[in-house]
């Protein structure tokens, strides 16, 4: 802000500028004064544990890697905030809020990295297929079988299902007849049927639509005279693409 002076001269007025400076400083020292405050130093610990234990009971499983992301986080996290309440008498308050800053940060990012899983990761249904239809399968009068799953396993929306298929001899004691193969195709409610071969151990991949509460998989087994076979799903995870 200025004003003119007597012979016309422009003069600045003091100091908007200090009084911001007078006000960080303060801001600073409070913010000191807390870090080093003996009953701060648990409070990064506490969360880093807190959001640990929530995000280990509420896991939907899945394969352990792509938790990979969380745990290092989450173990950081640990680390930090056990370093920072080790430091009974910090001398610096530099080190202990550098510390405690890593701590919360820690959290934070391992806290998003585990919702990014909750929401977007693999999730392991291989339990919770059902299989309608009597076996062993002969590749003649009863060639077919229908693979289920229904809404409880369906609860967590994902866009797609990748499902492995163990093709096995009934007898395991008599003559094999693998390599065998089956037809699959997928039976859900605006979903293409996407059929597909796959032969023993092989593992198929279908597009789910958005809201499909049942899903039923067709299987076709394609075998030779005389041959009895059996049918599971050794492996079944739901996932996005």
């Amino acid at each position: 802000m200025t004003r003119l002076g007597d012979g016309g001269s422009v003069h600045n007025s003091p100091t908007a500028h200090g009084d911001h400076s007078i006000a960080a400083n303060d801001i600073k020292n409070v913010i000191v004064k807390w870090v080093m405050h003996p009953s701060a130093r648990w409070l990064p610990l506490l969360l880093a544990c807190t959001a640990v234990v929530i995000a280990g009971s509420t896991q939907p499983g899945g394969p352990a890697g792509q938790y990979t992301l969380w745990g290092v986080l989450s173990g950081m996290a640990l680390l930090t905030g056990a370093a920072r309440v080790l430091n009974r008498r910090p001398r610096d308050a530099r080190v202990v809020g550098t510390l405690s800053l890593l701590s919360v940060l820690a959290t934070v990012g391992g806290w998003l990295a585990f919702q990014h899983v909750v929401t977007h990761g693999e999730i392991d249904v291989t339990g919770s297929v059902r299989i309608r239809g009597a076996q062993p399968l002969d590749g003649e009068t009863n060639r077919s079988l229908t693979l289920l799953l229904d809404a409880p396993a369906l609860k967590e929306a994902r866009d797609a299902l990748r499902l492995t298929l163990a093709i096995n001899d009934h007898d395991p004691a008599g003559p094999t007849c693998l390599p065998d193969s089956a037809t699959v195709s997928l039976l859900a409610s605006g979903v293409a049927a996407q059929p597909q071969l796959i032969g023993s151990h092989g593992t198929v991949d279908f597009a789910l639509g958005a809201g499909v509460s049942t899903v039923r998989i067709n299987v076709t087994l394609h075998t030779d005279r005389g041959c009895r076979m059996d049918i599971s799903a050794t492996d079944a995870v739901l996932h996005d693409r």
